[in-house]
């Protein structure tokens, strides 16, 4: 590998000046206790707080952050009529308009998503969030540099991974100079791939691996993680294959941990014997992790087509849709909104590279689980609302940035998703209150590789659709 030309600490040093410019708005006491308790997910000392505030229900800012706490706890109906009370106060209250644009872009509603981004950045340009959603709907290759500067300025002295993020992201785009980022190079037609079994301890399946060629070097296996993004490998298998290393990067893990590494770009990225992409981004981890593979992938590589993933029969499917494939050079369906339609798959919520369904610990209420094909086990977030869980013993779970503690095996549970019943005879209880801080909602459990290898399981990425099938 190269030498890193791009260093976070030294870099983000450069944007501390112009973060200093305060920002637009004036805000009260309220706000922001409010917003620090929010932040450190106190959710009901926030709310409590704004509820006793005397002008609640007149001051436009609380009511979007009551909004946004709604939004937090999952509960998307109540989050959207705090954020429509918010801008009947003030029509130009910009985290309204954001709140909503959110809501919008979560279920895929991407037109919609984009109208209330731009109204929002255009009241309030210089509030973080704002930007950086905004960003993502830039297709214009200055634009989106003049944006992610301004997000790494604004947040380099209270969010330092945020901007770091903002950074790695500036730093590959201008490397890639205005090309296509993941471009697919084989052909937009269908492909099979032949996969193996995960089993890195025995003979229990954890997940299924990927063969995939980067630069034309030897053959790699990657875990198949829908709770991934991109690709991640281990120092060993990085050598000789040629990565152009550009910057710094960290990865953070279910318990809250982080492991440093290194952001290159791959040329080429062959996965199977057919399937090619050009100028893929490639983390580099500092440390092994995936034991017994060489790294992982994240299936949103495949994002341009109907995915079909048959754990039984070992293969994954990868169908183009009539409509064709995503905007060229962008990666991402822009301009295309899901349709409503009663008798399609079930309707994921979209966050980043994360799908997430409603689903139910039969007997509990309804929650979101993170759809995961690279976490061996099912999860519930520790305190889930349902039968009595008897803890049978604590375990140890490993991931990318070391071992997860304050993991306990449960009682086997029924759980209710995707229009199916299904059982899990050795699930977990975690914590689950970092990730859902990382994501901005409340997630309450981990649909693992445990319970999807019960089912076909169907993602389509462009509409937010998630189907579980039996098996053939």
């Amino acid at each position: 590998m190269s030498r890193v030309r791009a260093s976070w600490s030294a870099t983000l040093a450069g944007f501390v000046a112009l973060a200093a410019i305060p920002c637009v708005g004036i805000q009260h006491g309220e706000h922001v206790t409010a917003r620090k308790l929010l932040q450190g997910g106190r959710l009901d000392e926030a709310e409590r707080l704004i509820l006793s505030s005397a002008v609640h229900s007149t001051d436009a800012g609380l009511l979007a952050l009551q909004g946004e706490i709604r939004f937090r706890r999952a509960d998307f109906d109540g989050a959207a009529a705090a954020f429509r009370a918010a801008i009947r106060v003030d029509e130009r209250c910009a985290r309204a308009y954001w709140g909503l644009g959110r809501l919008e872009l979560i279920q895929f509603h991407r037109n919609n998503a984009r109208s209330l981004m731009s109204r929002a950045y255009g009241l309030d340009p210089r509030d973080p969030d704002i930007i950086r959603s905004y960003t993502e709907f830039a297709t214009d290759p200055k634009s989106r540099e003049t944006l992610l500067k301004n997000a790494i300025a604004l947040t380099v002295n209270e969010d330092r991974q945020a901007a770091a993020a903002s950074l790695n992201q500036l730093v590959m785009e201008k490397r890639l100079n205005g090309s296509p980022h993941g471009r697919l190079a084989s052909g937009y037609r269908p492909y099979t791939v032949a996969l193996k079994a995960y089993q890195p301890h025995g003979l229990i399946p954890a997940g299924l691996l990927t063969p995939v060629s980067i630069n034309g070097g030897k053959i790699l296996w990657l875990v198949l993680d829908s709770g991934a993004s991109g690709i991640v490998i281990n120092p060993k298998a990085a050598k000789r294959l040629d990565l152009d290393i550009v910057s710094e990067t960290q990865i953070t893990g279910l318990g809250g941990g982080a492991v440093g590494g290194a952001m290159g770009v791959a040329h080429t990225v062959r996965v199977g014997e057919h399937f090619q992409l050009e100028n893929c981004a490639v983390e580099v981890l500092s440390g092994t992790f995936a034991e017994g593979a060489d790294g992982v992938i994240g299936m949103d590589a495949f994002e341009a087509f109907q995915i079909r993933l048959d754990a039984r029969s070992r293969t994954l499917e990868l169908t183009p849709f009539e409509s064709g494939p995503p905007e060229v050079g962008t990666g991402r369906w822009i301009g295309y909104d899901r349709t409503e339609n009663s008798d399609q798959p079930s309707h994921a919520y979209g966050f980043r590279h994360f799908l997430l369904l409603r689903a139910r610990v039969q007997g509990g209420q309804a929650g979101l689980f993170l759809v995961d094909t690279g976490s061996a086990v099912t999860s519930v977030a520790r305190g889930t609302s349902g039968p009595p869980m008897g803890v049978a013993s604590a375990m140890l779970l490993n991931g990318a940035t070391g071992a997860v503690e304050g993991i306990f095996r449960i009682s086997p549970l029924v759980l209710e998703v995707a229009g199916r019943t299904v059982g899990e005879r050795d699930p977990v209880s975690m914590d689950l209150d970092e990730i859902s801080r990382r994501q901005g909602v409340q997630i309450s459990g981990i649909l693992g590789y445990s319970v999807l290898r019960q089912s076909t399981v169907t993602i389509n990425y462009r509409d937010g659709l998630v189907a579980l099938g039996p098996r053939p």
